[in-house]
Formats: structure tokens, C-alpha cells, sequence
């Protein structure tokens, strides 16, 4: 089965003379000819990155149940439209209700930083999510909702700064790859510029002409093979969030790529591979052994394993600490100082 193109334009046939005369002429006139960057906020990632995300790129983040894909993944769209760029949400499994909620959160959160006050503390997803669903019989609107609750106006102004650039789909089974392909280029139009696409998650989008027919492995296969083609035909960035084979997601099993459910095509396709863990579940034993307090610690923290990063270093184990209930993590990433397990083996 052939894949159709997504975008108007043919295949490119390029000289590297042609190449190099571009290159010339986008340094004289100030530009960048390389690839485009988004940062992802959190420092030490991008630094890994050299950067950031690039242009062209398909990112699949991986990991076990509770460890905040979607938040992490959120997170680093907000931080994209946060510094002016445009981004598209396809969620297969949020409404965009849900998602905005984590998102007052996250700048309820951020907002507080600047002016910490451990006697007042911001609001939280849950604060907003009772707010936004509960009955207002004076209908006072939005705007005296969030000033009921500590940081809720902060938030809903910041939110307000970037919403114009920041795309939510509520995806379903009609929501197949090519009406992602066709949404994210309409918003290339439309903005100028191609956005950062999330995917969440790359095992639910269904593909014309094959759902039903084929096996999960043919599926995904097509999907991120073709998610591949937008990100560099679009030149933009793709994460997409991908599910793990059950025994990946087992007790004592450190997931690795291999661990990916569907296709080995995941691991090829994809320029970057990261996958979220629970410190306290794949920290060797005897981090845990002698102190007590050590696994409460260790369970605030996901490491982000960075597994495969073609255009830099892989094998990457680096941490972030959960903030979930403000919907985030906190932005500053440190180096895993602690042993890992590969497979932990427990006795009885």
C-alpha cells in the first residue's frame, strides 16, 4: 500500500550546489539555514538535544503507567507556544476540558514561583477542575471563576497570552493519519509556520483502508512511517507518545525500546526515544536498603531515559521531579547520580 503525500508540494530534486547557494544566501540575509529549533524547557534535556527539537524530527516518548507522559508531553507544547511558536494536540485520550485544566495548573504553579508564599499556595488541577464543572447561578463568567482561586487569575492570563497558537484536537476513530496530516498542514497555512504536533497516542490513530484488516505490527508501522513523512515534509517536530508491550510494564522490568508495542519500525523511524520511569521502580536495590525515607524520595522523581538520539547522545539518564498537582514537572533536570537496574530480580 502506497503512503499519499500530505502536502501540495512534490518531491524535491535538489544539487548540493543548489544546496550551498541557499545556505549563502539565508547567512547574508541573518537567517538560519539549519533546521529549526524548539527548546523543550527543561534545561538539561535541551542541552542533550543541543537545543532542542528540530525540524523534520519524530520524537516517541514511552513509559509505564502513573510516570506523566501526556503531562511531560503537554508540557513541553506549552513551553513551545509559551515563547511565540504555534502547536496541535491530537488527544485520543483527554477532552481539551482536561488538558486546559492541567494546564491553569501549570501556570498557576509557575506564576507562584516569583513571589513564593508557602502560606498561600496556587491552586491546583483539582481546584480548577471543581470550579470549571460546578453550577455558577450569578453566571459571572471565566474571568470571576479563576479569581476565586490562589494564582487562578495569574494562570488564566498567561494561558490567555498563547492561546491563539496552541491547537487542541479531541481525536477519535475518525481522526485517521490523514486527517492529522491534513490539520497540521492546515495550520501551517494558516499561521505561516509549521507547528510542533503532539500525538497521544500513535496505537489509536486509525489508518484509512486497514483498520480492521491488518495486524497491530502493519498498522503502526504505517502510522509512524507516515508520522515520519510529516515531520519532514511539514519541517517540524512530531512526539508522539507510544504504548509499551505488557511485559515492558511489568514489576522489576526496566523498560527499553524494545519494550515498544507494535512495530520494530519504532525504533528505526524515530529520531529520539525517550522513555519515563519512576525512580523508585528501577533504582538498584541498594539505594533502598539502607534508608528508609530513600524510596518516598525516589518517588517524586521519573527519570527520563534518553534511549536513542540520532543527531547527539544517547543513553542518557537524567531526572525531573513530579509536580502533579499542579499538572508538570519541574523545569530544572539533573543528572541520575544513582545506580540503575537493568532487570530487578526479587527474591522470597
Amino acid at each position: 500500500m502506497s503512503r499519499a503525500r500530505h502536502t501540495e508540494r512534490p518531491d524535491r530534486h535538489r544539487s548540493v550546489r543548489s544546496f550551498l547557494d541557499d545556505t549563502d544566501e539565508a547567512l547574508r540575509l541573518g537567517a538560519r539555514p539549519g533546521a529549526t529549533v524548539w527548546p523543550t524547557g527543561f534545561d538539561l534535556l535541551d542541552t542533550t538535544f543541543g537545543g532542542g527539537l528540530r525540524s523534520g524530527e519524530l520524537v516517541l516518548l514511552a513509559g509505564t503507567e502513573g510516570a506523566g507522559k501526556t503531562t511531560f508531553a503537554m508540557q513541553v507544547m506549552r513551553n513551545a507556544v509559551a515563547t511565540g511558536r504555534h502547536a496541535v494536540v491530537f488527544s485520543f485520550e483527554l477532552t481539551a476540558a482536561s488538558l486546559i485544566q492541567r494546564l491553569l495548573g501549570l501556570e498557576a504553579a509557575t506564576a507562584a514561583e516569583e513571589y513564593e508564599d508557602p502560606m498561600n499556595p496556587p491552586a491546583g488541577v483539582r481546584d480548577f477542575r471543581a470550579v470549571l464543572e460546578a453550577e455558577d447561578p450569578d453566571r459571572r463568567g471565566l474571568g470571576a471563576a479563576m479569581r476565586a482561586l490562589t494564582g487562578g487569575q495569574d494562570a488564566l492570563m498567561a494561558i490567555e497570552r498563547y492561546s491563539d497558537r496552541l491547537h487542541i484536537v479531541e481525536a477519535n476513530r475518525l481522526t485517521t493519519m490523514t486527517q492529522v496530516a491534513n490539520t497540521v498542514a492546515a495550520i501551517a497555512d494558516e499561521t505561516g509556520e509549521p507547528p510542533i504536533v503532539l500525538v497521544d497516542y500513535l496505537q489509536k490513530i486509525p489508518v484509512d483502508g486497514i483498520e480492521g484488516t491488518a495486524d497491530e505490527t502493519t498498522r503502526v508501522t504505517y502510522v509512524v512511517e507516515t508520522l515520519k513523512e510529516l515531520a519532514m515534509e511539514l519541517e517540524c517536530p512530531v512526539v508522539a507518545i507510544t504504548a509499551a508491550d505488557r511485559e515492558g510494564l511489568g514489576a522489576g522490568h526496566r523498560m527499553r525500546t524494545r519494550d515498544l508495542r507494535g512495530s520494530s519500525a519504532l525504533a528505526y523511524e524515530a529520531d529520539i526515544v525517550l522513555i519515563l520511569q519512576t525512580k523508585e521502580n528501577i533504582v538498584a536495590r541498594e539505594h533502598l536498603t539502607y534508608d528508609l525515607n530513600a524510596a518516598k524520595i525516589y518517588r517524586r522523581w521519573v527519570v527520563i531515559s534518553v534511549e536513542k538520539n540520532r543527531f547527539g547522545g544517547g543513553q542518557v539518564e537524567l531526572e525531573v521531579e513530579k509536580d502533579f498537582e499542579h499538572g508538570r514537572y519541574r523545569p530544572h533536570v539533573r543528572v541520575v547520580s544513582e545506580r540503575l537496574i537493568e532487570e530487578r530480580v526479587f527474591t522470597t
